[in-house]
């Protein structure tokens, strides 16, 4: 009865966590101090931008370069405009969106200059796109992003001269292929005279209308970047594992043209409420004021800190970093993750040493876990074929995200929840049974073949090893993760936060249960596996937003994760009803996400473009 008191505590504070981290602040009003960002001001230009489409040629895109040309003299910035070429490619994308040839187009990059105290330092750019996609008032994408740094220029402007030249960069036709972003850098051409002058670049995007703005994308070497990131910014949402998987897609924003120039920089943009993005729907009533707030805050300071500094900080290595609770960001140089495994590893030393595990049943239960897991990412792989929103376009599955998340997370717990099934059935009929099961259901369903047979086939080999000794699941659950962390620490070490912090955090715990008081020992478990499972169920949702809708077996990377702090906290005994309960659900939301008609995206942008996505 204990363990499940502190389960159940356990995974209410790991909610609230998770709820407070992804919650974006609330918007502040137009009274306002002038120094200070307000997402009620940055309204007033989402607004007069998002009343008609802004696609490039079209009369909505010129009333929109007018109303920023107007808004930056206002402001007081010396105002010029870059002509963007169009090549035939990108006129050809053009034509089918506007369902006419298109001959003689040309883009108009907007460029706003501030001038500094000392002209000849590095300057900072603050950069968003002002065109939309056809049929889509783009009041997310990108107005939001606009109109943010037009609040930002003023926020600063307010603070008194900076040290060095601002520009505000409005690119042109970075829907059709980053043209805008292209002509100012010089991709294929001359850059635009004041692309040498740039010294770090602040970005910020859209993907959906809502939720916290993730700082998902930095230049090279980010070491002094992301300290001052973390110095900075109050209400932090990043990691560096986002930018390492960014950085491994093929999806590009404006500042991706700059990066691989190599001007340092920071790349924001929101991802919740995707069902609007590049659709008709993308209007200034779907935009959350507080998701404004929140890219105004974090850009704000990264402006601030930057414009202000009598230098901008030095490039060095990569770090390894992630926000805690959205409060506060730990930083620190990728290769001090081998320290974090070596702590690690001592406290699963010191517990070995004190409880001196048979070998062969911490083995067999490795074996369990692997089974447990690999059958885990066939029933996300399964669902998700069953849903068809992995033959869905890109913007219908946008649309169904929040439900898509919701079966994600009925299977992982409905898996949890089958574990004792697994630790009293026999092992063969647990592990053959299902997974042929699942696999016939997942090919039939439409489930790439190159996913579900080896899942599959896994899953059912795994039948012949399982133990009938499985008592040392949870020792068995952090050997895994340390060898799993220590493998990601010699590949990919800014990746390293995912497994290192939740590992020690078990490690800790498995530490306390071996040389603390029982109750002490379950008390300190409880802690852990709150703050640890917390930090993975926020992780969790941001990942999920970015690539779970097409690859939701990477959940079962979290799950993993997990396991170390859930399973000691696990019942021996689970009503059946509750993991079948949990799978019912998840169906008959999977059914839903395949059954609901096309979402209204499909007509505006992926028809013409064949489902093509520009950005994260």
């Amino acid at each position: 009865m204990k363990r499940t008191i502190a389960l159940v505590a356990a995974l209410a504070a790991a909610l609230v966590w998770a709820i407070v981290a992804a919650a974006p602040p609330a918007a502040r009003g137009a009274d306002a101090p002038a120094a200070a960002f307000s997402a009620v001001r940055a309204f007033a230009d989402i607004e007069a931008l998002s009343r008609t489409p802004r696609p490039i040629g079209s009369d909505g895109h010129a009333r929109g370069v007018a109303y920023l040309s107007a808004r930056l003299l206002t402001l007081g910035a010396e105002v010029s405009e870059q002509p963007v070429p169009l090549d035939r490619k990108t006129l050809d994308r053009l034509s089918k969106w506007s369902g006419r040839t298109e001959t003689a187009v040309t883009g108009r990059n907007l460029i706003g200059l501030f001038p500094g105290r000392d002209r000849a330092r590095p300057a900072l750019l603050l950069m968003a796109h002002h065109d939309s996609v056809w049929g889509s008032p783009g009041a997310a994408d990108d107005a939001m992003g606009v109109a943010a740094a037009l609040e930002i220029a003023r926020a600063l402007r307010a603070q008194g001269p900076t040290e060095r030249d601002v520009i505000l960069l409005f690119t042109d036709s970075e829907e059709l292929g980053l043209n805008g972003a292209k002509a100012f850098f010089g991709d294929g051409a001359p850059p635009h005279p004041l692309a040498a002058h740039v010294g770090a670049i602040v970005n910020m995007e859209a993907r959906g209308a809502g939720g916290r703005a993730n700082m998902f994308e930095t230049g090279p070497g980010n070491g002094g970047m992301m300290q001052l990131y973390a110095d900075r910014v109050t209400r932090p949402a990043t990691n560096s594992l986002a930018v390492l998987i960014y950085d491994l897609m093929p999806n590009y924003t404006d500042y991706t043209i700059a990066k691989h120039k190599g001007v340092p920089g920071f790349n924001l943009a929101t991802l919740d409420r995707a069902f609007a993005y590049h659709s008709p729907l993308a209007t200034p009533a779907v935009v959350d004021p507080g998701s404004v707030q929140d890219m105004g805050d974090q850009a704000l300071a990264l402006a601030s800190a930057l414009a202000f500094a009598a230098e901008l900080p030095a490039r060095s290595d990569n770090a390894a970093f992630a926000d805690l609770l959205g409060r506060v960001t730990i930083v620190y140089p990728a290769a001090a993750g081998w320290g974090l495994l070596l702590v690690s590893a001592a406290l699963v030393g010191a517990a070995w040493r004190r409880r001196r595990p048979a070998p062969r049943a911490v083995g067999g239960a490795a074996v369990l876990i692997a089974a447990i897991l690999l059958h885990g990412a066939l029933l996300l792989t399964v669902y998700n074929a069953v849903s068809g929103s992995g033959d869905a376009n890109y913007y219908d599955r946008l649309a169904a995200l929040p439900r898509l998340e919701t079966v994600a997370g009925l299977l992982v717990a409905a898996l949890l929840l089958l574990l004792p099934l697994f630790r009293r059935t026999d092992p063969r009929m647990v592990a053959v049974g299902p997974a042929m099961a699942l696999m016939w259901v997942g090919l039939l369903t439409g489930g790439s073949i190159v996913v579900v047979i080896p899942l599959a086939l896994l899953a059912m080999g795994a039948a012949f090893f399982l133990p009938a000794d499985d008592s040392e699941a949870p020792l068995a659950a952090i050997v895994l993760l340390l060898l799993a962390a220590t493998a990601v620490q010699a590949t990919q070490p800014t990746a390293g936060p995912l497994l290192q912090w939740p590992l020690l955090l078990g490690a800790l715990a498995m530490a306390g249960r071996a040389w603390l008081p029982q109750g002490a020992g379950l008390a300190l478990t409880a802690i852990c596996a709150a703050a640890g499972v917390g930090h993975l169920l926020t992780q969790a949702h941001f990942i999920f937003l970015g690539i779970g809708a097409e690859l939701p077996a990477v959940m079962i990377v979290l799950l993993f994760a997990a396991l170390p702090l859930l399973l000691p906290l696990l019942p021996e005994r689970a009503p059946r009803w509750m993991p079948a309960t949990a799978l019912a659900a998840a169906l008959a939301i999977t059914l839903w996400v395949r059954l609901d008609p096309i979402a209204p995206s499909v007509a505006v942008y992926s028809q013409a473009e064949g489902g093509k996505k520009t950005k994260g």
